[in-house]
């Protein structure tokens, strides 16, 4: 098992009694009730995960389509390791902040009036890597409120847009309260809130060395004639590689952009 796949087990698993230990057999569900609260705008796949075992109980046929895995084929791990490697840190947050969520914050029976909802890229069969929404939504728990099946659906939105917000919603049905929009390495996202420590994790970053060491030169508070100074190189190849920086981020400002690689453990 992969690293990035091992994390996010770990992550679900360091949530006390989160996943249920035992599991129960597939019940005939009318997964038409969960589709409709999911509505899909775009290209879809959609499955229902058995908890307990993190083993799909159905799989939709159009995982094959748009994946290129055969429907009898696909798993957890196949799935995680389609997830843009700029994307992967945040999914892994993501998961951990719906974990302490769904455990601390709602009661058990309540676990089930909650669609959580982000965006994040997958690669697929024939167009690269495109933005999915994924919305998933607790069908079954224990008494306790331990997860025993869980409906998702992943969406391809990228002809709406290629721009990933970044943030998580939960969104309350039948009356709940909703939190959107949450930033989740924030880490008082939630009173209490501990975050899973992904330190010794390696993340793939998105820049490359050289970009990496102007950026740490940047957190140090130098100048592009500094930096430039300090690398041997000119001043106009400093202000290139800043804007291609930014560019990449999608921040506003380097204060955001450093506040982001210090986040998502770049530098």
């Amino acid at each position: 098992m992969s690293d990035k796949v091992e994390t996010v087990y770990n992550i679900w698993h360091s949530h006390d009694n989160y996943l249920g230990k035992k599991s129960m057999a597939p019940a005939i569900t009318d997964v038409a009730h969960y589709f409709a609260n999911l509505f899909c705008p775009g290209d879809f796949y959609y499955y229902v995960i058995d908890s307990p075992t993190l083993i799909f109980d159905v799989v939709s046929p159009s995982v094959s389509k748009l994946l290129g895995i055969p429907q009898d084929e696909i798993s957890l791990p196949r799935l995680i390791k389609l997830v843009h490697p700029d994307d992967i840190t945040f999914m892994m947050r993501c998961e951990d902040v719906v974990a302490y969520f769904l455990k601390h914050c709602v009661l058990p029976e309540k676990m089930v009036k909650y669609k959580i909802t982000y965006c994040l890229r997958e690669r697929t069969l024939h167009k690269g890597y495109r933005l999915f929404l994924l919305q998933t939504i607790t069908m079954k728990t224990t008494e306790e409120g331990a997860l025993l099946k869980v409906f998702g659906c992943h969406t391809d939105i990228t002809h709406i847009t290629k721009v990933n917000n970044h943030k998580l919603s939960l969104i309350g049905l039948d009356g709940e309260p909703s939190y959107m929009d949450l930033d989740v390495f924030d880490d008082n996202v939630f009173e209490n809130y501990e975050p899973f420590d992904l330190k010794g994790i390696v993340i793939e970053s998105p820049y490359s060395k050289r970009e990496i060491e102007i950026i740490k030169n940047i957190a140090l508070g130098m100048t592009t004639d500094g930096i430039a100074d300090k690398l041997f190189v000119s001043r106009n190849t400093v202000e290139t590689h800043r804007k291609n920086i930014l560019k990449k981020s999608n921040c506003k400002n380097t204060a955001e952009l450093i506040a982001q690689c210090i986040r998502y453990g770049y530098i």
